[in-house]
């Protein structure tokens, strides 16, 4: 089901706040049908999206609550309508989470396919520890050969691409394979192991970005 975007005149500062539009919420009870536990997105002009929940519907206004996303659900998500062909969540040192739910995950990945007509659905890979795929081809096959980890204080990542071949085809750079560490960093050791495997590193800068921002971001890298 599609979720309708609208924009509200007020900050959105708090998880719960009070929607005192009255054409709004005309519009969200009239219009949409809407009731208590709709969904929809609001803005607020600030350059973010919140995805909220409605708790409370009245005649002259409305309480709506702030939905958290699972931080790599927000990945597939935004991965997915960039085009992005296969998604491998890695085990890392300093990983946090150590499980995903993959009927969920793929869930999200059909529908962001279907609403940013995208033709095909990428490919959600098991979860594996960082060494073992480094290590291992199977089962990623499809790994392509070239590769490259995002790190603080590397080189510009634009200056990398550059220099990568293009396709004939499509006048675009090859398959490439961007490894994305977990909130806290890489580790020395898993450092050293990608120098082993003469992966190059690469940042986006000398911003310090969330994991989900740094997907993101270079995931519109590519893209373009």
């Amino acid at each position: 089901m599609r979720l309708h975007r609208f924009y509200v005149d007020k900050p959105i500062t708090d998880e719960t706040f009070d929607v005192n539009d009255r054409d709004l919420i005309a519009q969200w009870r009239s219009v949409f049908r809407y009731n208590v536990g709709s969904q929809v997105v609001l803005f607020d002009g600030s350059g973010v999206d919140y995805l909220c929940m409605i708790t409370s519907l009245r005649n002259l206004g409305a309480t709506v609550s702030i939905i958290k996303k699972d931080n790599f659900e927000l990945v597939v998500e935004k991965a997915t309508e960039l085009w992005v062909l296969h998604i491998v969540p890695i085990l890392c040192d300093r990983s946090e989470k150590k499980n995903i739910n993959m009927e969920r995950l793929q869930k999200i990945a059909i529908e962001s396919s279907e609403q940013s007509g995208r033709g095909d659905v990428p490919v959600i890979h098991e979860i594996i520890n960082l060494s073992m795929l480094l290590m291992s081809k199977s089962p990623f096959d499809i790994m392509p050969k070239e590769k490259i980890v995002l790190q603080l204080n590397s080189r510009y990542i634009g200056d990398f691409l550059e220099k990568q071949p293009l396709e004939a085809s499509s006048g675009r750079m090859t398959k490439l394979a961007v490894f994305i560490g977990p909130e806290g960093g890489w580790s020395d050791n898993e450092l050293k192991d990608f120098a082993l495997h003469n992966i190059p590193s690469v940042s986006l800068g000398h911003q310090i970005l969330r994991t989900e921002t740094a997907s993101i971001a270079v995931s519109s890298l590519l893209l373009l």
